[in-house]
Order: C-alpha cells, then sequence, then structure tokens
C-alpha cells in the first residue's frame, strides 16, 4: 500500500504543481496586459525620466510588446519638458524579473518628439516601490532601459530644432551614449544646418557632445563639440562655406567668396569668433561705382577680394565686428569696426586706402580727402551707417565736394590733363557740381 500511496501522493504533487503553472502563467499573462501592469510600467518609467508617464494599451507577442502611444510630461526640473513617443516594440527580458528588475532590452520607436530643457540637479528621494499584487510580491521594483532606436526624432530645445534624424542610445556606465544621423538642425542664430553625424553622451543633468558633422549648402562643412556642464558651450567651425548662403537678402548682392572660421556659443546666447572670407568679390556698391567713374578705372564696379577677416561677437541682439581688414590687391584696402544694432542699424568706423596710381586722375582727392600715405596706399575715414538693407557712406559725398572744389578753384581746363578713360567719368560728375562752376 505504502509504495502505491506514495505513487499516487506524487501524481497529485505533480497535477498541483502543473494547474498552479498553469492558472499561474495565465493569471501573469492576464496581469502584463491589465491596468496594474501598465499603471506599474507608467510609474517607473516616470520615475526614472523624473517625469508623469502615460501609455496607450499594451499588445503582447511573447517577449515583445508594442505599445501605440506614449507620453512624458516632465515635473519641475526635468530635462523632458513634453515627450510623445509613437509606435513603440520593446523586447522583454523575462529572466532580469528573478533578479528583481524589468529590464527593457531593445525599444524600437518609429517617430518621436520632444521638448527639452535645461535641467536642475535630482532630489534625493527613496525608490518607488511597485504596487503590491497578490500572490506576486516578488515583482521587479526596478526598471531598466537598453538600446532605443528611434527611426524619426524631432527634438526642441530652447529655441534649436532637430528634426528627421534617427538615434541611437545605448546605456554606457552610469549614463548614455547617443549615436545620430540625417535630418536638420535649425536655429535663429544660423541658416539651416544638414545633420550629416553626430555622438554625444548625457551623465546624471549634463550632455556632453563629443562630435558632429554638419554640411551647409552644397560645399560648406562645419563641425561641432560642446558640454551643458558649468553654463553650457558650443564649438563651431566651419570650412568651404559659400558667403552668400549665410547672407542677407540686402548683401546676397553685394558680396561673394568662400568662409571659414571658428566661433563659441554660449548659453546665454553670446557668441564669439573668427571669420575669413577668401577668393572673394564685392560689387554693386556706390562708392565702389563712384571710385569706378571717378578713376576710369571698371574694376571697382567688380572688385576682387583675395581676403577679408575680422573677429566678431554677437550678445543681446548686437553684432559686432573688430580687427575687420579687407583687400583687393592693387585696388584698395580697408580696416575698422562695424556694429549692427538689434534693428538693423549700421555703425562702421574705417580707413580706407587706394594705390596713387588710382588718385592721379582725381583732381583734388589726394589733397583733399586721401592725405594719409601708408604701406602703399593712401588713406581716408570711411564713416558707413544706414541698415543693412539700405546701407549709407560718406566718402562720396566727401570726393564730390573735393572735386568741385579742385575745378572752382583751377577751371573745368583741369579735364584736359585726364586721360581719355577717366575723362568721362569725370565729366558725370560735373553734372552734379554745376550749381557750384562759376
Amino acid at each position: 500500500m505504502k509504495p502505491r500511496l506514495l505513487w499516487i501522493s506524487g501524481i497529485v504533487v505533480v497535477v498541483a504543481a502543473l494547474v498552479a503553472l498553469v492558472v499561474g502563467t495565465q493569471w501573469f499573462q492576464s496581469y502584463l496586459r491589465g491596468k496594474e501592469f501598465l499603471a506599474l510600467i507608467s510609474g517607473l518609467t516616470g520615475s526614472t525620466f523624473r517625469s508623469a508617464a502615460s501609455f496607450g494599451p499594451l499588445r503582447w507577442t511573447g517577449a515583445s510588446v508594442y505599445s501605440e502611444q506614449a507620453t512624458l510630461e516632465g515635473n519641475p526640473g526635468s530635462a523632458v519638458q513634453t515627450l510623445e513617443a509613437r509606435q513603440i516594440r520593446a523586447e522583454m527580458n523575462w529572466r532580469a524579473i528573478f533578479e528583481g528588475t524589468w529590464r527593457i532590452e531593445e525599444v524600437n520607436i518609429t517617430r518621436l518628439q520632444a521638448s527639452l530643457r535645461a535641467p536642475e540637479p535630482a532630489a534625493q528621494s527613496a525608490p518607488q516601490a511597485a504596487p503590491s499584487v497578490p500572490f506576486l510580491s516578488w515583482l521587479p521594483r526596478r526598471f531598466e532601459l537598453g538600446r532605443a532606436k528611434i527611426a524619426d526624432a524631432e527634438i526642441l530645445f530652447g529655441d534649436v530644432r532637430m528634426t528627421d534624424s534617427s538615434l541611437v542610445i545605448s546605456p554606457d556606465g552610469t549614463g548614455w551614449q547617443i549615436i545620430g544621423s540625417g535630418g536638420r538642425l535649425m536655429s535663429p542664430h544660423l541658416p539651416e544646418l544638414k545633420i550629416l553625424d553626430f555622438r554625444a553622451r548625457g551623465q546624471g543633468n549634463e550632455v556632453f557632445l563629443s562630435e558632429s558633422h554638419l554640411a551647409l549648402g552644397d560645399s560648406g562643412k562645419l563641425s561641432a563639440s560642446g558640454t551643458s556642464a558649468d553654463g553650457g558651450s558650443l564649438r563651431l567651425q566651419w570650412d568651404s562655406v559659400d558667403a552668400k548662403s549665410i547672407m542677407d537678402a540686402g548683401w546676397r548682392k553685394h558680396l561673394a567668396g568662400t568662409l571659414s572660421g571658428s566661433a563659441v556659443i554660449e548659453a546665454s546666447g553670446q557668441i564669439a569668433g573668427d571669420v575669413l572670407l577668401q577668393d572673394g568679390r564685392i560689387e554693386d556698391l556706390a562708392v565702389l561705382g563712384l571710385i569706378a567713374d571717378f578713376t576710369g578705372n571698371p574694376s571697382f564696379r567688380r572688385m576682387p577680394l583675395q581676403e577679408m577677416a575680422a573677429r566678431f561677437s554677437y550678445r543681446n541682439g548686437w553684432l559686432e565686428f573688430q580687427n575687420l581688414t579687407a583687400e583687393s590687391k592693387g585696388l584698395l584696402r580697408m580696416i575698422g569696426t562695424a556694429k549692427v544694432a538689434p534693428d538693423g542699424k549700421l555703425d562702421g568706423r574705417f580707413e580706407i586706402g587706394v594705390t596713387p596710381q588710382t588718385l592721379q586722375w582725381l583732381p583734388g582727392s589726394r589733397e583733399r580727402v586721401f592725405r594719409t600715405a601708408r604701406d602703399g596706399y593712401l588713406w581716408a575715414d570711411l564713416v558707413v551707417g544706414g541698415t543693412l538693407q539700405y546701407p549709407t557712406e560718406d566718402l562720396s559725398a566727401r570726393l564730390t565736394t573735393a572735386l568741385g572744389q579742385e575745378l572752382i578753384e583751377k577751371g573745368t581746363n583741369a579735364l584736359q590733363n585726364i586721360p581719355g578713360n577717366a575723362t568721362e567719368g569725370v565729366k558725370s560728375i560735373l553734372d552734379i557740381l554745376r550749381p557750384l562752376a562759376p
């Protein structure tokens, strides 16, 4: 009897275990599809990102779970202001449950829109406990996220927007590694940029941009790196940028060339850097047209610029250029400073130098305007005003006055000593000066 009783008892235990396993499995699967688990995951996700989180209904296929939508509303001090993810598919690691962790090995997101802000230091708080669930007191109380792949991300940080980028976010020690590619970057301080690739790291409340490569127009190349630590700053370098691609419509018709340089953008919005224009050209400016008329030299109308360089800064809407130099060899050299006010008003103070050969057929110009000889040029002061759209200068009027005074003093016979190719230019000025003639 005893062996038989032992066998019966064993069968009963096995059957009971199988029944318990089936019932437990069904109960657990029901729990995973229920409101309690949805509330648990929302709470743990919110705790991780210091936000109020919510998920759409979960649909399970084995270890894979799908949700049509997830949203985050950042708590005060969180780096997340708002976040919405669509078409989310995650792969769960069930074995991690026995280690006390809900672990997602990989999550794929089709579309993500997020608005971020500078985070504040996280307050110390006790880990959020999982809700009490009958028969499952061993439920994990931690949440871990593995690699996240985002096919299409749009992220707004202050007044900087990144769109149409793909991201891969992976754990990296106590932080996160972020690798991105594609998309566009838009900022009020810069023209629209094409994102080639970038690599960054998030550590606590700080973000470190290790490297990035961007494109501007057909040939422009830019790189950037920086950190949000200690107030934050971003370093930019650019090369082979078409000057017309970054200028407003007012100056696009006047200046051409290839730009290179570097700058530092502070978190406050202040920008400082150096810029160099090479293989340039300046044209269709009134003062240059007048010089071309005076000298009979058409090169001034479409003047080549071998090099133009300046130190610049931008703060509170003011753009300032220091140590600005420009030279067209054999024609003209200019040095000075300029400011552009937030409303577009110009204030430039320059010295402009021209070659003695340029002035030899301009009566009165050397004696009355270009009085200083230095470095192979004859120099005069130049004040620029007006606005970016409609700049003004004072040199044209001074040259006209000088020529008029010279002709009044010496008579129009002075024209007899001017070569034919310059005479027509000077005669055109005489039409303006006839009321002054004796």
